[in-house]
């Protein structure tokens, strides 16, 4: 009898990041897939962790049931920069139109978060591969300020992140989505594409070549 691994791979690197308000289409009821996704310069990484209790329940000395909790995903953003957008939309800051000034006085909205990853085999091919969150609760950025020495460290920002099923976005069994994962190929290349200019839900289709 074989014995036969599936092929080696790995996955690495972090780019174009990019985030889109969250908006009903008043036509369908679902999400507004014509918003076009804005780029977030200055990605430095991406961290998601998903978390999900089981309580064991007793009886007649012995577990009587297992019961899973709701799934909880959070991590955070790292950056270089936060783009102004972003800080005013999604952060809670409010601009001064006379001076470009930041205040903390804004009002804050949850987003759509999307990035690539690169996926690499044994034999050296690569390939993309895309991740969206659906429905993402961002809190205040955290970042030092340090002292120029011999070398410079650039500051860095770090963004704590919470993503939720978003009730707008949902799977063929109609429950609602948090986050889509898919890789490039040549039958799917057209989603790509569209994924930057438009958000691409769990049933759209590959655009036609034209």
């Amino acid at each position: 009898m074989g014995r036969d691994y599936e092929a080696r791979e790995v996955t690495h690197g972090v780019s174009f990041g990019a985030f889109a308000k969250i908006k009903a289409a008043t036509s369908t009821g679902k999400l507004d897939t014509t918003i076009e996704p804005a780029i977030f310069t200055g990605l430095r990484g991406v961290s998601f962790d998903t978390t999900q209790d089981m309580s064991s329940y007793y009886a007649d000395n012995v577990v009587h049931v297992k019961v899973r909790g709701n799934k909880k995903v959070e991590g955070s953003i790292k950056a270089y920069q936060i783009p102004r957008a972003f800080l005013v939309e999604h952060l809670g800051f409010k601009e001064v139109a006379a001076t470009g000034a930041l205040l903390d006085t804004g009002s804050a909205a949850n987003f759509i978060w999307q990035y690539i990853e690169t996926v690499v085999d044994e034999f050296g091919v690569e390939v993309e591969q895309l991740t969206i969150y659906y429905n993402c609760t961002a809190g205040a950025p955290t970042a030092e300020s340090k002292t120029d020495e011999e070398s410079t460290d650039p500051k860095e920002f770090e963004i704590p992140v919470t993503a939720s099923p978003n009730s707008l976005v949902l799977d063929e069994d109609g429950k609602a989505v948090t986050y889509l994962q898919i890789r490039k190929t040549t039958a799917n290349a057209n989603l790509f594409a569209l994924a930057y200019t438009a958000i691409i839900l769990p049933d759209t289709a590959v655009p036609p070549t034209v």
